[in-house]
């Protein structure tokens, strides 16, 4: 009987010995690398477990920005430092842009026609795709949905196409409109186009078409921004340059555009 209790105590300071090690092997500080991805080296940090990294100095590249960690190679969720966690060894990867000038060939093909300074917001640049859209062959189309106000597609500043855009398509069910066609454009390898908003419109015009590239024609196109229920911002880009207020019926000219 003794025997047996010394035995049943035994496997027991076992079993607590085993958890407590199992526990405290849990809760072991983890490590952090970072994959630099062809720039210059960052130290990996030991944090402990469910802590939070140090948002480490920026690494470097020649002819990159860098951009931001992300959780994947592919760099489609940036980690964030202010609340992301470790419970695990983990590795984070460095996203870059390539430096690029106004009226560079961008990544889909066309032409860098805006360039912020930094990323922020998910982009840096603006590129316009290389030459005008159309629908079923028709270089001039309506802006559409007339007689409708499309809540939300009033932003006239440069960074507002894309949203102006994604509100166009939720209001607006028609086909073959300016910011449909640009909406649903693949182009070069992307699809993440817009129809650009009154101010990235006329930076187009300042910076591609007066320095004679993009194959503009001397014509009015389209911008994503909406005036009222009847009009929305329209810019000619022919000599007389102006940006007038222009009736959804008329007709104008698309060129995509694209923030990366």
């Amino acid at each position: 009987m003794f025997k047996k209790r010394n035995l049943i105590f035994l496997c027991l300071l076992i079993l607590g010995v085993l958890l407590i090690a199992g526990y405290l092997f849990s809760k072991a500080p983890v490590t952090v690398t970072f994959d630099s991805q062809g720039g210059s080296a960052v130290d990996s940090q030991k944090v402990d477990h469910g802590g939070k990294p140090t948002k480490p100095t920026a690494p470097t590249r020649t002819g990159h920005t860098f951009d931001a960690w992300f959780k994947e190679s592919g760099c489609t969720n940036a980690w964030d430092f202010d609340s992301d966690k470790v419970t695990s060894d983990v590795t984070l990867f460095a996203k870059w842009t390539p430096d690029y000038a106004i009226r560079d060939t961008g990544p889909a093909g066309g032409l860098i026609f805006y360039d912020k300074g930094s990323y922020s917001g998910g982009w840096r640049y603006l590129e316009a795709a290389p030459s005008d859209q159309h629908y079923m062959g028709d270089y001039t189309v309506e802006w559409g949905c007339h007689g409708t106000l499309i809540t939300g597609a009033d932003g006239i500043a440069v960074g507002t196409g894309e949203q102006n855009t994604i509100d166009i398509e939720n209001g607006c069910a028609t086909a073959g409109t300016a910011a449909d066609i640009c909406a649903n454009l693949s182009l070069g390898g992307y699809s993440d186009w817009f129809l650009p908003s009154k101010d990235e419109l006329n930076l187009m015009y300042t910076n591609l078409k007066v320095a004679g590239v993009g194959g503009f024609e001397s014509d009015g196109y389209w911008s994503s921004s909406e005036d009222n229920a009847h009009s929305a911002w329209g810019q000619r880009f022919g000599v007389n340059v102006y940006q007038p207020f222009v009736g959804k019926l008329s007709t104008g000219r698309v060129r995509a555009v694209r923030a990366f």
